[in-house]
């Protein structure tokens, strides 16, 4: 996926445009920015404004922001913005940014730029508990905390296979998931499907040997079979981020969503 980077320039304009699409309202006054506890980890937008007035996000969005390692990821729906961030005073100030440029509908590229406009205009940053309000002279966003998934007890669909440095999709592995229940994973390949037993050991999985039903796969459905089947080991690493669960072991493994995510 191609990416751009955000010179001065392109920000401001990003900003403007951001701004002048809201109307005309008399914008409220900028609070004042204090110090403090600092956001970690990733928020989800619960409600915004503009101009002092709400702003829904598009049918079918969510408007993210992830904090880490002094670095900001940003979400409205389509672009993906990230870059360097300093919270410090109490106002985020972004640097260095840039843009993945896939094309997007007029609603979500309006979304986009109201959010580039937001995170341009230095903000100032508001966390109370698990809720994180930024706030600009003209528009604010309210988020909550998204805390990140258990291994147990979801459903993982799988979304991409990896072998070595290559990372790849293909439409069969939507097929394919794991759940996790006090020991045991319950299998679907996108083909055959049955289980296997499995214990914990901080962040590695032992798996038994899965048992499985014995159908004749197609080509695609019979690679994806393959590679879920070789992640099963009896020493797979795991990692969870928000809704991303990652098996790895000896260079292969999978990358599964959390259902519905």
């Amino acid at each position: 996926m191609r990416s751009r980077h955000l010179t001065p320039a392109l920000f401001a304009l990003l900003v403007i445009a951001g701004c002048g699409a809201e109307g005309a309202n008399t914008p409220a006054e900028q609070p004042k920015p204090v110090d403090g506890p600092r956001p970690q980890g990733a928020y989800a937008a619960e409600s915004a404004k503009a101009d002092n007035a709400p702003r829904p996000l598009v049918a079918g969005t969510a408007l993210t922001l992830r904090f880490a390692d002094g670095r900001l990821t940003a979400n409205a729906g389509c672009n993906t913005i990230g870059g360097a961030v300093d919270l410090s005073g109490g106002t985020l100030q972004a640097s260095d940014l840039s843009a993945t440029e896939m094309a997007c509908d007029v609603p979500r590229h309006e979304q986009d730029q109201w959010l580039s406009g937001l995170l341009g205009a230095k903000p100032v940053w508001k966390l109370e508990g698990d809720r994180l309000t930024l706030t600009s002279a003209d528009a604010e966003v309210v988020l909550t905390s998204v805390k990140p998934a258990t291994l147990e007890g979801h459903k993982w669909t799988v979304d991409t296979l990896v072998a070595g440095e290559s990372v790849s999709s293909t439409p069969d592995v939507t097929q394919a998931s794991l759940t996790f229940d006090g020991g045991k994973v319950a299998i679907e390949t996108g083909c055959n499907s049955g289980s296997a037993a499995y214990t914990v050991n901080g962040n590695v999985l032992k798996f038994e040997p899965p048992l499985l039903t014995k159908m004749a796969c197609a080509e695609g459905p019979s690679a994806v079979e393959s590679a879920v089947v070789a992640a099963l080991t009896d020493k797979t690493e795991f990692t969870i981020d928000e809704s991303t669960l990652s098996l790895t072991s000896g260079g292969e493994g999978l990358h599964l969503k959390l259902a519905g995510s």
